[in-house]
């Protein structure tokens, strides 16, 4: 019933590196394994350690990295904003409480075997001949974000790291999400931070790992998909996030999320769209 609504996977990668921004339609949960690491999320920075609990909102631009020449290690689940809703109870809203809680936090060992436990009984295939399997596996979805809801209200929130290359763009990356939907250049920026324009293009990319444009766009196309699903027409969506060109909004959009915007429209309103597609 809600195998198209959430993928789990234990992940291991070398030398793990995410150059690019990235976002999901689904909240992404996820448990660190290995040691070392960082993640950005929205505008924070934070310090990633064996046992870290990141919790990343549908939508939410994000990227991760693991520490220089070792494995980076993890279980991710990912999980469609729909399916929370269907799981969730008048008192027990999982889609309100996952997308505005504490992205990162540090559990304990015990409570880092417990999580692993259910997610690796929701990882294993089920064996569809016994009587019940769907019912079970439901139950260790809803056992694990009851599990996960706990932990990032009762557990301390790991705070975000200062760092100075980061510190020095922020005012740039709230200036760029507050005017995203109106025309920006790198002229425009330099010019209002007061800065060479090459300068500025070299600090937000040694703070931040991706390029100003590449964050422009991303934000633009993040904005359009929610206009798309309140039922704008594909020229709304594209004038409204902040394209200027019809043309350029549909390659771009293409580009990013594998869709077209009109295929991306159709499939949300006939509840086609799986956490399986998209980036």
């Amino acid at each position: 019933m809600y195998a198209q609504q959430y993928q789990i996977n234990l992940k291991q990668d070398d030398s793990w590196h995410m150059h690019q921004l990235h976002f999901h339609e689904g909240v992404e949960l996820m448990l660190v394994l290995s040691e070392g690491g960082e993640l950005f999320y929205d505008k924070e920075m934070y310090p990633l350690h064996a046992n870290s609990l990141l919790v990343l909102g549908s939508n939410k631009l994000h990227r991760t990295a693991g520490a220089p020449g070792t494995v980076f290690d993890r279980y991710v689940l990912r999980i469609l904003p729909s399916l929370l809703n269907n799981l969730s109870s008048p008192c027990t809203n999982f889609a309100s409480m996952l997308q505005s809680c504490t992205p990162c936090v540090q559990l304990d060992s015990a409570q880092a075997r417990e999580l692993i436990a259910m997610l690796e009984k929701l990882r294993v295939p089920a064996d569809q001949e016994v009587l019940g399997w769907d019912i079970q596996r439901e139950i260790t979805l809803l056992q694990i974000l009851l599990q996960i809801c706990g932990l990032v209200q009762n557990v301390p929130a790991q705070p975000g790291t200062s760092a100075p290359d980061y510190d020095r763009v922020l005012p740039i990356l709230e200036y760029i999400q507050q005017n995203y939907t109106q025309p920006i250049t790198l002229d425009d920026l330099a010019h209002h931070f007061l800065i060479g324009k090459h300068y500025l293009c070299h600090i937000f990319k040694k703070g931040t790992g991706f390029s100003v444009m590449e964050y422009v766009i991303q934000l633009r196309i993040l904005e359009a998909q929610r206009q798309l699903r309140q039922g704008c027409t594909v020229q709304e969506a594209g004038e409204r996030s902040g394209f200027q060109s019809y043309a350029h909004f549909i390659r771009t959009f293409s580009s990013c999320t594998g869709i077209s915007p009109k295929q991306y429209a159709k499939q949300f309103k006939s509840g086609e769209r799986s956490v399986m597609q998209g980036k």
